[in-house]
């Protein structure tokens, strides 16, 4: 499998695991997803990947401002993909591995720069404190990793659901035990450090000894944070973007395998 067909491939295979938009969105483009998954020649059409853009970008226009950072991504992504398409065969490899090189770079470095710069209750591990606690789809992360009692959980959840800006006093700050503050420290540094490493080496002009760790710390992202983030379709997406611009032979076959492993784990744990 080809580093541009995989790519392709693996991009209609997420959207068809993850469906994107509401009923004015996906049916059209499940109905496109599914046509390039079982049609080759027309999954290497420009058409295809233009009317999929399309899509994306109208689930942004209709569904804006939104929360979810990968329909943007999935959006330029298409596009690229577009581009890369409609000019000569030959050049399709090189275009689509240059714009996979930059959206995943630039992707990476804007979100370093929010949570290392831009957002001191970042770095505090604040962020992911309340995250864990506040979001019921960290439920299982909170007790089994953080170590959190389900009464524990329950506490936190009344404390960050709390609105202090009534006449109704605040409610007293549950304990946090050790261990629930130690792992959202670890995963806080992690974090940051995985973000900013991916950002580096993709970024990196190619055939730096920099650049060549990029297919590393991007699978060490992956890997480390889809089986417990709720979020496998933006694993997924960039997952697809790596392969498109892998150079190692071993590259494409760990992307394809992480790929499949985060199926196997959503199956487990529920998306």
């Amino acid at each position: 499998m080809g580093r541009v067909d995989g790519a392709l491939r693996l991009t209609l295979l997420a959207l068809l695991l993850q469906p994107v938009g509401d009923r004015r969105i996906r049916p059209a483009a499940l109905a496109l997803a599914a046509i390039g998954s079982l049609l080759p020649g027309w999954r290497r059409t420009a058409w295809l990947w233009g009317a999929l853009a399309a899509l994306a970008g109208a689930r942004v226009v209709l569904d804006w401002p939104m929360a979810d950072n990968h329909a943007y991504l999935l959006c330029w992504w298409c596009v690229a993909i577009t581009v890369a398409l409609s000019g000569r065969a030959g050049d399709a490899e090189r275009v689509l591995a240059l714009d996979a090189r930059l959206l995943v770079g630039l992707v990476f470095a804007c979100a370093t720069l929010w949570k290392a710069v831009l957002a001191p209750d970042f770095l505090d591990g604040r962020v992911l404190r309340v995250t864990l606690v506040g979001d019921a789809r960290f439920a299982r992360a909170a007790t089994s990793l953080a170590g959190l009692a389900p009464h524990e959980l329950a506490d936190f959840r009344r404390f960050v659901a709390q609105h202090v800006d009534g006449p109704s006093p605040a409610l007293e700050p549950p304990a946090q035990p050790a261990r629930f503050r130690r792992v959202a420290a670890l995963a806080t540094v992690w974090t940051v450090a995985i973000e900013a490493a991916v950002a580096l080496t993709f970024l990196s002009p190619v055939g730096r000894r920099v650049s060549r760790a990029r297919d590393a710390c991007l699978l060490a992202f992956a890997v480390t944070s889809y089986p417990v983030a709720p979020v496998a379709g933006f694993g997924w997406l960039l997952i697809a973007l790596g392969v498109a611009q892998a150079e190692r032979a071993w590259a494409v076959p760990a992307y394809v395998a992480t790929f499949v492993a985060l199926i196997v784990v959503r199956g487990l744990l529920g998306p």
